[in-house]
């Protein structure tokens, strides 16, 4: 059996090899697909995404995280701090980002966006607390614990805060690694072909 990665906050030079991880790692999930262009322009919307992601398009103080195993990448993940809130931009900010969008998803994937982002926010908890935005490991190295070791490291600073952990999740699979590690779902909804668990952990 392999050692457990290596988990860290990500260094300020490391952005794009976590966006490369989350590039590979969400390449047929449902809560992308759902809005992001599909089909020829898929790869290159899903990839375009993650580099904005990184660096401030979900939030201008998102927290990097990576696992690596003898220097390679094998997983990263993206965290928002107590009242943070993604995609939380300026109407000067929208307006600026709003072509972007439109790049990367077309008008009817804008809408579907808006549309699922509104679901999202109203199943948030109340009293402050760290959003797993995004935790993904690489297509390689799946299978082998990395998610895990990822929770585990992840989660003790938030413990250590005194810190509710939310996030939200697409498959049953991710359901299950995240009841693993101490979350319960706290609220379900669905769009037109795609079901979200959304899932809260108290501090330990």
């Amino acid at each position: 059996m392999s050692p457990p990665p290596t988990v860290r906050l990500a260094r300020a030079d490391e952005s794009a090899a976590v966006a490369n991880v989350l590039y590979d790692a969400f390449v047929d999930e449902d809560g992308l697909n759902y809005w992001l262009l599909q089909g020829a322009a898929k790869d290159t919307a899903r990839r375009r995404f993650f580099d904005a992601a990184v660096r401030d398009a979900i939030h201008p103080r998102r927290e990097l995280w990576i696992a690596e195993d003898s220097g390679t990448p094998l997983g990263a993940a993206i965290w928002l701090r107590p009242g943070d809130k993604a995609f939380d931009h300026t109407p000067l900010q929208q307006l600026v980002m709003a072509p972007f969008l439109l790049s990367i998803a077309g008008l009817g994937g804008l809408e579907r966006g808006r549309a699922l982002g509104a679901k999202l926010a109203t199943h948030h908890p109340s009293e402050p607390h760290a959003h797993l935005s995004f935790l993904g490991v690489s297509s390689a190295a799946q299978g082998r614990g990395v998610g895990s070791a990822m929770l585990k490291a992840m989660l003790a600073p938030v413990d250590a805060r005194g810190l509710t952990a939310y996030l939200e999740a697409s498959t049953e699979r991710n359901v299950a690694l995240y009841k693993r590690h101490g979350f319960e779902v706290t609220a379900e909804f669905e769009l037109p072909g795609l079901h979200f668990w959304c899932m809260t952990r108290e501090p330990r």
